[in-house]
């Protein structure tokens, strides 16, 4: 499912790490590697909220991101059924160029739902993980768990 916005704060906070001749930096690989930096809010009215991930990444020749709007980079999974989002993400840097780069992605989910329609309050966690233009995925992080609430 592509959907939803992705913002950028920091698009690139450094956009090459090395100076090495032919551009990569032989000592961060060339799979992506991501961490959470924050989730909010901690709580969230179902079918109304968005929930805004911010991940810092790094990938050691910049093949994050895809000029063609309908492939995914980012991959978000509700752990309760699960259900997966994909985000798109433009090009993070030069194409062809393999540079080390690192930054910070915001990514805004628009809203979810509460998985049993009876519940006035669930807890959710969410899996997140990037694919590259090579194909190589990033490690898979998960956030705290949220509170969705009835609205």
């Amino acid at each position: 499912m592509n959907s939803s916005l992705v913002f950028f704060s920091g698009l690139i906070f450094a956009a090459c790490l090395s100076s090495c001749k032919d551009g990569a930096n032989p000592d961060i690989p060339v799979e992506p590697v991501i961490e959470i930096r924050d989730v909010y809010p901690s709580t969230v009215i179902a079918l109304s909220d968005s929930i805004v991930f911010e991940l810092a990444y790094t990938d050691g020749d910049g093949d994050l991101g895809f000029m063609e709007a309908d492939s995914a980079v980012v991959y978000i999974t509700d752990e309760r059924f699960p259900i997966t989002e994909t985000f798109h993400v433009p090009p993070l840097a030069p194409e062809g160029d393999p540079i080390a780069i690192t930054g910070v992605l915001n990514v805004v989910l628009q809203r979810t739902i509460l998985e049993n329609p009876a519940a006035t309050s669930e807890s959710v966690i969410f899996s997140l993980r990037i694919r590259d233009r090579a194909g190589h995925w990033s490690n898979t992080v998960q956030s705290k768990a949220l509170t969705v609430i009835l609205g």
